[in-house]
């Protein structure tokens, strides 16, 4: 049977259990979006600007732990998705690019031709895998090959090229079973494994590094096991805050960048690292130096990926393999050899730490005189979600240090990460909210991060989707204007801005606004907020100093 490529793109989503497909419609992709009009279990996402096609599908990828979609007309509406999928190849997020290009009969025509650039180029640094077709008949090879790319070994975005004739073209349908996925997951060198627990039990300090590796393979539950056996702490990279709630107490919460006070020094005086699914970023390591990753201590690095083994610092015991497959051999190795540790001083520090941690955190009383400050958030949103076992998915942007310093996350929560991309929290918020649609979402963002993505409440209204915009309102950039007074005496440039009455913007798209700009007002309104079942926007007041 023949049937067109836009049909089979459709038949390859659905195969695929891709139930949402994010983007921007336009000529140049009328085949494909009407193919999409004929399958009711797939659901086209329009959006108000490409970017944040991009970011939804990102976040649907990331919070299902599944592929996402997006797609976009030829030229200036695929460049605008870049931004978003360079975010996804550094966080390792598993998106395909289904990008609409000019015909092949009008291709080398240059500036001279509509929408032609070199699309296929411009997303290549940034994803495991870019294609254009060149005739119908790659089709069906080049859909399987990109779901490979993106959902197996070390994920990551794919970008795929689809000229608009091509899409129109026919080809005979492939068969059942076309859609098999390639089992790549690595199994440790048994010997390896064995050397490594051995060091793990005999070493007198050691501390875990949790990292994407630990998220993308579902081993949580393996490493608060492991941690547990060991009596050993555990951090995370400043990308995967809340991989196990940061109230367990062995949880260093984040380490390097936005670490709570004390999170750094554990690792600074351990004598052994387990680095699991781990790169030693910048912003884990706070610039590849000492300040976090002790210069004297033994790094047992597990990775699926071989180029990230030793990479950046020596691996004493570098092991190539699947982070949850690891875990359980070195769980398994540990029980059978009974291994139980405790190192009571290590622990009585820890949770000391902890508590003094936590009574800063809500020294900061809502009741007196003074603005809202950026503690107050931090404890509002941690009370809103404790007080009533509210399951609420937390997002950040604009201010991460902020979010990961001060707020001790009970759960997961998503934010730009080592990309550090402001206009990232609201189409985030869409894409987790329809991903766990019986969940509240909560978005806290900067004003000037917000206005970058304002327009996307428009999606959030026509969805209905239970999600609390909390916007930090300075009328600024706010950290780059307060490091601007500070650091470069008072001189002020390019960070004061010009806003907007946001909850009349808000009513404008049928989102109810309300102001919030006393400290005492801040929990009730959060609160409401996260259990009024529909998009709501808070317009917080906060002054700069606050931050």
């Amino acid at each position: 049977m023949k049937i067109s490529v836009a049909s089979l793109i459709v038949r390859f989503l659905k195969e695929a259990g891709v139930p949402y497909v994010f983007g921007l419609s336009g000529h140049s992709i009328f085949p494909i979006t009407d193919a999409l009009y004929a399958e009711p279990n797939l659901r086209f996402v329009p959006v108000m600007h490409e970017l944040s096609a991009a970011y939804m599908a990102a976040a649907y990828a990331k919070g299902t732990r599944t592929l996402g979609v997006c797609t976009a007309s030829a030229g200036a509406g695929v460049t605008n998705l870049l931004t978003g999928i360079a975010y996804a190849y550094k966080e390792s997020i598993p998106v395909i690019v289904l990008a609409a290009d000019v015909s092949r009969n009008h291709v080398g025509k240059g500036a001279s031709s509509w929408h032609e650039i070199p699309q296929r180029e411009m997303f290549e640094p940034v994803t495991k895998l870019s294609v254009t077709l060149e005739n119908a008949e790659q089709a069906v090879g080049t859909l399987l090959r990109a779901l490979n790319e993106a959902t197996t070994a070390r994920r990551g975005p794919v970008y795929v090229g689809i000229p608009r004739d091509i899409q129109e073209q026919e080809i005979e349908a492939p068969g059942s079973g076309w859609l098999t996925k390639v089992a790549t997951i690595e199994e440790p060198a048994p010997a390896v494994l064995d050397q490594a627990a051995e060091e793990l039990q005999k070493a007198s300090a050691p501390v875990i590094i949790a990292g994407g590796g630990i998220y993308w393979s579902r081993a949580e539950e393996e490493l608060r096991e492991l941690a547990e056996l060991l009596s050993a702490p555990f951090g995370t990279t400043p990308s995967h805050k809340g991989l196990i709630s940061e109230d367990h107490p062995l949880s260093l919460g984040v380490l390097g960048f936005g670490a709570f006070p004390f999170a750094n020094s554990f690792c600074l005086d351990s004598d052994l690292i387990l680095a699991v699914g781990v790169t030693f970023s910048e912003g884990l390591t706070l610039g590849y130096g000492d300040k976090v990753i002790p210069t004297k201590a033994n790094i047992i690095q597990v990775d699926s990926d071989p180029r990230e083994l030793g990479k950046i610092y020596p691996a004493h015991l570098p092991i190539l393999c699947d982070a949850k497959a690891a875990l359980r051999g070195l769980i398994g190795r540990l029980r059978k050899g009974k291994v139980q540790k405790e190192n009571i001083s290590r622990l009585d520090k820890l949770k000391t730490e902890k508590n003094n941690w936590h009574e800063k955190i809500f020294a900061h009383a809502y009741e007196g005189q003074g603005p809202i400050n950026q503690w107050h958030v931090y404890r509002a949103l941690k009370e809103a979600i404790g007080e009533d076992a509210i399951d609420a998915i937390v997002v950040g942007a604009g201010g991460t240090a902020e979010l990961i310093r001060r707020f001790v996350a009970p759960s997961y929560v998503y934010h730009s990460g080592e990309m550090r991309a402001i206009g990232f929290g609201v189409s985030t918020a869409i894409g987790l909210s329809l991903a766990f649609p019986s969940r509240p979402v909560a978005c806290v963002t900067g004003d000037g991060s917000f206005m970058l993505e304002s327009q996307e409440l428009a999606t959030a209204a026509a969805f209905k989707l239970p999600i609390s915009i909390i916007v930090i309102r300075n009328d600024a950039y706010g950290n780059m204007k307060r490091d601007q007074i500070k650091h470069y005496g008072g001189r002020v440039i390019g960070t004061d801005l010009h806003l907007p009455d946001l909850c009349a913007l808000a009513g404008s798209y049928g989102i109810e606004g309300k102001r919030v700009a006393e400290a005492e007002a801040l929990l009730p309104a959060v609160k409401r907020a996260l259990v009024l079942h529909k998009p709501i926007l808070l317009d917080v007041v906060c002054p700069i100093e606050g931050i």
